[in-house]
């Protein structure tokens, strides 16, 4: 069973609870930040001129963080959250105006990239409360305004000088009342990598920012987005690997259906946009149900939710990942022939990857959709296997052993598939 606590933290201004959140997660944090080398981050002067030009509300905040982490001179660069190394998380968003304003989230990434923490925040004017990430920014929030903002990866490769997105929808909940100003506001932030930002406000004015590097933010009023921009990929190869295109037509079908937030939420909790892709960092840790006229956020999952609004107190509750939903077309791996697989008995590891690939090459070749449908049963299935026979590997052998096979660091192999 997997499992995991998700704290509820209470401070107006970084304190006692930020630091201890800082000494628990800025080891991995920092082995993250410099994963491509020192040399391949800004230097400190360079990270600060970029927060002070763009974001100066935000300083000194920034400054009373980095007092707090020791003054250290790599988090205070991570900090600013200029130019970071790259992240990709999936995600499913859907914005609704009626019948009242909504704004609903899945989060799909690895759990031991995500920081389990729902924040309660006055940095300056206004009362923030969100998902929190990279130590200040957050994944998705909304402030005592209404405004509720949240990501997803926009689906281009690429990457150049600007901010994280964690740090920018922390800063348009800190500067911005509603939509049009939140925009506003974009239009003057450089981003690092593409993102699609999706908002609603409390008068109902909902939309979708394209954002990225070296471009103006490029505004839809439609009301789902997931990990493309528009309705046609850009880059099909990506956007088949995250279901990009599926979570899309199911979530808009519920929408152009009348569904309200309670049908919605239940879109994202169900087959095919939900992910149990948890081994492969794609896998839903939250659904998000922001709801601006009453100043709270709903969290859900298969079996409880959790509700936390502008004057909730301090909370903790432990949520398990592993409730199964099926997923389209029923579960991998079943069949309804009658007939009995051919038994794999006493064939060679060698024999069982030729029959494989074989059989992957003849569903490629097919145009049949019921071939392109089991290939990307297949996919989650392998992804899955992947998961569990790098685990029973380590089992027999150790991670290390795990690591030589994968060719890469046995802490990345150990991150991914513990």
């Amino acid at each position: 069973m997997t499992s995991f606590t998700f704290h509820g933290i209470v401070e107006d201004r970084p304190g006692a609870r930020w630091q201890a959140l800082f000494d628990a997660v800025w080891p991995a944090y920092r082995a993250w930040y410099l994963r491509d080398g020192d040399s391949a981050r800004p230097d400190l002067a360079t990270a600060e001129s970029g927060l002070l030009r763009h974001m100066p509300e935000l300083v000194p905040t920034w400054r009373r963080l980095v007092e707090l982490a020791g003054g250290d001179e790599t988090a205070a660069r991570m900090l600013t959250l200029w130019n970071p190394p790259r992240f990709l998380p999936g995600c499913s968003q859907v914005a609704l105006s009626s019948p009242e304003p909504a704004l609903l989230r899945n989060y799909d990434y690895g759990l031991e990239l995500f920081e389990q923490v729902h924040s309660s925040t006055r940095y300056g004017s206004r009362r923030v409360i969100g998902t929190s990430d990279c130590l200040w920014g957050l994944l998705d929030g909304m402030n005592d305004d209404g405004l509720a903002v949240s990501l997803a990866f926009g689906g281009r490769p690429g990457s150049g000088e600007g901010f994280a997105a964690p740090l920018v929808v922390r800063y348009l909940l800190e500067t911005a009342g509603g939509a049009a100003e939140a925009v506003r506001r974009l239009e003057t932030i450089p981003v690092s990598m593409f993102y699609n930002l999706t908002m609603v406000d409390a008068g109902g004015t909902a939309l979708t920012a394209y954002v990225g590097p070296g471009t103006r933010p490029e505004i839809t009023r439609d009301p789902v987005a997931t990990n493309h921009r528009g309705r046609r990929p850009e880059f099909p190869e990506h956007a088949r690997r995250f279901r990009s295109v599926e979570r899309q037509d199911l979530l808009t079908a519920a929408v152009e259906q009348g569904a309200g937030a309670e049908e919605t939420a239940r879109a994202l909790l169900g087959p095919g946009v939900f992910s149990r892709d948890y081994d492969n960092a794609f896998g839903t840790l939250y659904t998000a149900v922001y709801r601006p006229l009453r100043g709270e956020v709903e969290y859900r999952w298969q079996s409880r939710s959790w509700t936390r609004g502008m004057t909730s107190t301090e909370e903790a509750i432990t949520v398990t990942l592993d409730d199964r939903v099926p997923e389209p077309g029923g579960s991998a791996g079943s069949s309804d022939s009658s007939e009995p697989l051919p038994s794999s008995a006493g064939a060679t590891v060698e024999e069982l990857q030729a029959v494989a690939r074989q059989a992957v090459r003849d569903l490629t070749r097919s145009p049949d959709p019921a071939a392109f449908s089991a290939l990307l049963g297949l996919s989650a299935e392998v992804g899955e296997a992947l998961g569990a026979s790098a685990r029973l590997l380590a089992e027999h052998n150790s991670w290390a052993r795990v690591a030589e096979i994968a060719e890469v660091s046995r802490q990345a192999a150990w991150h991914r598939w513990r």
